[in-house]
């Protein structure tokens, strides 16, 4: 299912400002209380606007440009690629048919009063494809950095895993010591699970 002209969740210039105060000069801290940035948060902070574009999704993958809005249009900033969880567990069923629709991950679960947890599985660089390159307006094999983590959301007790990411990042926004800076050490406990999103990102990046 093709959704690159489907009506895209955009974040409002309150969320923007928000995010802005926040974060104030280091984009890599984390918010009062104890809630993770949120990737759509940290690129509104860092460029002034933010949106996401569903590139590709069917019942188990979507694709997606997360985007700011550049003086000739959008710049991707970062490329996500998520492979959802076998079975969607009913108490997120609701925040799921958001997430399909095009919703922000992070931000539909935080919305619905979810606390967002990922666990890291690897960071790591690679050279931008063509795709890449014109989403992000990069040169062709510039370096990227690749994000590699598994996605649980918490409510009232109950942990429930929502699915596996790849994150493909903008250089002007987040490069690998970014990444091992704002979230620490990586868990090597599924490196079958990292090998197969690499793989499928790598695919969907061509």
């Amino acid at each position: 299912m093709h959704l690159r002209n489907a009506p895209m969740w955009r974040t409002h210039l309150y969320i923007v400002a928000i995010a802005l105060a926040l974060l104030g000069p280091v984009a890599g801290q984390a918010q009062p209380g104890g809630r993770e940035v949120l990737n759509s948060e940290r690129i509104a902070a860092a460029f002034g606007s933010y949106g996401v574009d569903v590139l590709e999704q069917d019942g188990a993958v979507r694709v997606s440009n997360l985007f700011s809005d550049g003086t000739d249009g959008r710049i991707c900033r970062t490329f996500a690629i998520v492979r959802y969880a076998p079975q969607i567990d009913a108490a997120i069923s609701a925040e799921h048919a958001t997430i399909v629709a095009g919703g922000s991950i992070g931000a539909v679960f935080v919305a619905n009063g979810w606390q967002v947890r990922k666990t890291h599985l690897g960071y790591g660089e690679i050279p931008a494809s063509a795709k890449l390159a014109s989403l992000m307006r990069v040169a062709l094999g510039a370096p990227l950095a690749e994000h590699v983590y598994v996605l649980d959301v918490m409510k009232d007790g109950r942990t429930i895993e929502y699915a596996a990411l790849v994150e493909i990042h903008h250089p002007d926004y987040l490069d690998v010591a970014d990444l091992a800076r704002i979230y620490g050490p990586v868990d090597d406990g599924r490196p079958a699970l990292a090998d197969r999103m690499r793989e499928t990102a790598s695919a969907k990046a061509r």
